[in-house]
């Protein structure tokens, strides 16, 4: 397939498959984010797993394995949409039209599903932002179990008993949702502890992957690399052994791939801020310009700590990872990330509606501008037909005007 020919996200990863025809492990990582979710619903049809529909990242994954239940990111069901399928949310469910297109694909493909033998049990975040807030609500009433856990921000300056405080309140959070998940209070330390030790397996692996692909920078292109971290490494593609079998192989990959000092010399390392929704042409057109993703605002790197009781390390984990939701915290991130990688630009990307991450993107944008770092600053709908012409030769300028 012809990157020309490409009218929906699933072409885009065949696409991508042909791309990398040369490694056997990023065919696996895309076979896997393919058949995520079809293989979730027929393995549950089937009553050979337990799922539920979860954000898929964070403190909730290795305690949901650990209860013998599969996540299921339902932000993954973007690909699946077209423009019908948000339209539901605006028709049916009355959400105005400027609301988030995540929010709407989502309560969309919850529709679609409600009279469907599939997993119908939603373990929200209420810290999420408002318009999913909104979605619970409404899934509820159109008969799916919903549980929304709580707000678990920490400030910067928190310290001593109200940390104390904190983690105490959050292990009792996670009580609560272990009993949604499995009937009984009663959490399976051992299981949980395995589940951390593979986490940080991972976390360790994924690390050493993003330092090999500065030497590597073209290996591994921007939508497998996106797919790789921001999903697999948070829920693992639903397949934790298969995910860190691919992982293994990649690295192997990347360690024997001789040096190509060309690439080194050409290309344009960048640095990706906000959100990474399903409009994979952004992608693409990074790659045709000449641009790398190496380095990701969202990706986690802290370990989850394995000397204290597993619940309390769950807890301790997210307080440690916490920003208290200002911009200016994950402006630090972005920072590290940049001089890091001496990257030579910011791609700032958001979904259209969501006014709260519109105001972070600019005063990142100004904050950079100043200190010389070029940035642009893209706002894209979550699901998406054929490439936008419009973003990608934006995005194409401004990685060219790099070189």
């Amino acid at each position: 397939m012809e990157i020309e020919e490409i009218q929906s996200q699933r072409d885009y990863i065949e696409h991508c498959k042909r791309v990398h025809s040369y490694s056997e492990a990023v065919q696996r990582i895309l076979d896997l984010s393919e058949s995520y979710i079809p293989d979730a619903e027929k393995a549950y049809k089937e009553g050979k797993k337990k799922a539920i529909w979860a954000s898929g990242y964070g403190w909730e994954v290795p305690l949901i394995y650990a209860s013998g239940i599969t996540p299921v990111a339902f932000s993954e069901m973007g690909r699946l949409s077209d423009k019908e399928t948000m339209q539901i949310a605006e028709d049916y469910y009355q959400f105005p039209v400027e609301t988030c297109s995540m929010v709407k694909c989502t309560v969309g493909q919850w529709h679609l599903r409600r009279e469907a033998t599939t997993f119908k049990r939603i373990l929200g975040n209420s810290s999420a932002c408002e318009p999913y807030n909104l979605a619970w609500e409404i899934m509820k009433q159109k008969g799916y179990d919903v549980y929304n856990t709580d707000v678990t921000y920490r400030g910067p300056t928190v310290e001593g008993k109200r940390l104390e405080e904190l983690v105490e309140f959050f292990v009792k959070e996670i009580y609560d949702v272990t009993e949604w998940l499995t009937g009984v209070r009663k959490v399976d330390e051992d299981k949980l502890r395995i589940e951390i030790q593979r986490k940080n397996r991972l976390l360790i692996k994924l690390k050493k992957v993003l330092e090999l692909r500065r030497k590597h920078p073209f290996y591994v292109r921007s939508l497998a690399t996106i797919l790789m971290l921001n999903v697999g490494l948070n829920n693992y593609f639903g397949k934790p052994d298969e995910y860190e079998a691919a992982i293994d192989l990649l690295i192997e990959e990347l360690e024997n791939a001789p040096v190509n000092e060309k690439d080194l010399k050409n290309v344009i390392p960048l640095v990706w801020a906000g959100g990474t929704g399903q409009e994979f042409g952004i992608y693409e057109a990074i790659d045709q310009a000449g641009g790398a993703l190496l380095g990701l605002r969202s990706v986690p790197f802290k370990l989850y700590r394995e000397d204290i009781p597993p619940v309390e390390s769950l807890a301790r984990w997210v307080y440690d990872n916490a920003g208290a939701g200002a911009g200016v915290y994950a402006r630090n991130v972005l920072e590290h990330e940049v001089d890091k990688l001496s990257a030579r630009g910011l791609i700032l990307y958001g979904y259209i509606g969501c006014s709260f991450a519109s105001v972070d993107r600019e005063m990142w944008r100004k904050y950079f501008h100043e200190k010389g770092i070029a940035s642009i600053n893209l706002e894209g709908s979550f699901q998406t037909g054929a490439p936008t012409g419009q973003v990608i030769t934006r995005v194409k300028a401004f990685v060219e005007m790099l070189a």
